[in-house]
């Protein structure tokens, strides 16, 4: 049983190892995915545009011919070297062709020229295709799940380290609330702060200038990422339907993982079911928003307080359910996640009480 976790998943991104020729990379985490399927890629293959060596595969592809991958696999490059197939799938979408491969693999009746990179999605702890993986002797799989704190930090040096910055005690802090559900968005959204704090070029070079303060975080990023999530979960929780249409479209153009806006919603009900308990065994609005933990902050007392009073318990355990039947589908029935979320978003909406 081949799954990678922590440190592990380091060192085979870090450097190939030759005992494993097929990746399954997986997880909420899209954009952390995708990262990791292109370092997976460019230990075998410098340019991923090269028609020869790297090699693209849908759902459709292995299911219209189960033994393709094998096939593309085992292949020999017309212009020499290893190739890669990459293989994106929804879930189980792709049917016996992946497991089929994998076992053909351990038996040792296939001779891979490269390997098999295999973006998997969000795939749950009883998805076939994840199984099929952890038995497998000579493949290994990397689930992707948003980035820790500690991570977080790190990445965020590190990032500020590349173009001759560093940030204080109180900026490190905020970028990292405010970031991590996917590493795609966080990449861009430090690199653009990066990019807004570096000083023009002949400029003043002290220390100073090469600080990322708390005003730079605040400025840059806050109005961003944040925003556009808190605009769907304020709209959601409070029932304007308009409004959270709106703010469901702006939060897809901007790039935002419908499965952060899934786990922002299930964050918020949590707070509110949590809230509505203490109430119902006695606490006030404001006794039981100081009870949470953390306790909710002073500039969004009013409005979570209008929440309390617009969502009693039966209702918040209905939404809870909601929320929960949804995150199954998304990562089991291979429907579109944003559609699934966005559908939820907008009935939990209507269910707000006047």
């Amino acid at each position: 049983m081949v799954a990678l976790k922590g440190k592990s998943i380091e060192s085979a991104l870090a450097k190939r190892d030759p005992a494993f020729s097929a990746f399954l990379v997986y997880g909420p985490d899209q954009g952390l995915v995708s990262e990791r399927v292109t370092r997976l890629a460019h230990q075998v293959v410098t340019d991923l545009n090269d028609p020869f060596n790297f090699m693209e595969l849908g759902e459709a592809d292995l299911k219209s011919e189960p033994g393709r991958l094998s096939d593309e696999i085992t292949a020999l490059s017309f212009m020499g070297g290893e190739r890669v197939i990459r293989v994106r799938c929804n879930g189980e979408a792709a049917g016996p062709a992946i497991p089929g491969f994998l076992d053909a693999l351990d038996k040792g009746h296939l001779k891979p020229n490269g390997i098999v990179v295999i973006d998997g999605g969000d795939l749950g702890p009883r998805s076939s295709l994840r199984k099929a993986f952890e038995k497998a002797k000579k493949a290994a799989s990397l689930p992707c799940y948003s980035d820790t704190p500690i991570a977080l930090r790190t990445l965020a040096t590190h990032m500020a380290e590349e173009f001759g910055l560093q940030f204080d005690k109180d900026a490190l802090a905020l970028t990292t609330q405010i970031l991590g559900e996917d590493r795609g968005i966080t990449r861009s959204e430090l690199e653009k702060l990066c990019l807004y704090k570096m000083p023009p070029k002949g400029g003043a070079n002290s220390n100073s200038d090469r600080l990322i303060t708390l005003g730079d975080v605040r400025a840059c990023l806050v109005d961003g990422v944040s925003d556009a999530l808190n605009e769907v979960i304020s709209a959601c929780a409070d029932g304007r339907t308009g409004p959270l249409s709106i703010a469901l479209h702006r939060s897809a153009t901007g790039g935002i993982n419908p499965v952060s806006i899934l786990r922002s919603l299930q964050r918020q009900f949590s707070r509110l079911k949590q809230a509505r308990h203490f109430m119902d065994e006695g606490a006030n609005p404001n006794e039981a928003m100081k009870k949470l933990r953390p306790p909710v902050f002073f500039g969004e007392q009013d409005a979570f307080r209008e929440r309390l009073n617009s969502w009693p318990t039966l209702r918040l355990k209905q939404a809870q359910r909601m929320l929960t039947q949804v995150e199954l589908e998304a990562k089991t029935t291979g429907a579109p996640q944003r559609e699934l979320v966005e559908r939820a978003a907008l009935r939990l909406a209507r269910m707000v009480r006047r």
